[in-house]
């Protein structure tokens, strides 16, 4: 029986296989201008948005600015139709950052959040992401 229910497992996990290998969110690849909004959970001071543009293709479709792109490790990146979520920590100068992403593509538009825990000082803090494409990539 043991047996039986192994090779099942394995039949299915290599028929699944193609399918996960495969899975994009409906992204049109190219230059985006992305908006984050952030909110310093506690606090009532009012962060400005923030717009940067990055080139997002088929293979990268994690939305980050390039300054989080040199400090920030993006991992456990998963797609669910099209929905993409990830893990993300940062160390800086503002001390060291966790949290978790997700971002819901259509087409030409993306919507999303981030919340983000800064280490030591207890802080939270909430994104709102926005994106539109707006051409090719340079």
């Amino acid at each position: 029986m043991l047996k039986r229910l192994l090779y099942v497992t394995l039949v299915l996990s290599i028929i699944g296989a193609p399918w996960t290998a495969t899975a994009r969110p409906d992204l049109n690849p190219g230059k985006w201008e992305i908006t984050t909004e952030t909110e310093m959970v506690g606090m009532p001071m009012k962060v400005p948005p923030v717009t940067h543009t990055q080139c997002l293709t088929a293979d990268d479709f994690v939305p980050q600015s390039e300054e989080a792109n040199k400090e920030c490790r993006v991992s456990d990146v998963k797609i669910s139709g099209d929905t993409v979520s990830w893990k993300i920590v940062c160390s800086g100068q503002n001390g060291r950052m966790e949290g978790t992403g997700r971002v819901t593509y259509s087409g030409d538009r993306m919507e999303g959040s981030m919340h983000m825990v800064i280490s030591g000082a207890g802080m939270e803090v909430k994104n709102k992401i926005k994106g539109r494409r707006i051409g090719s990539c340079d």
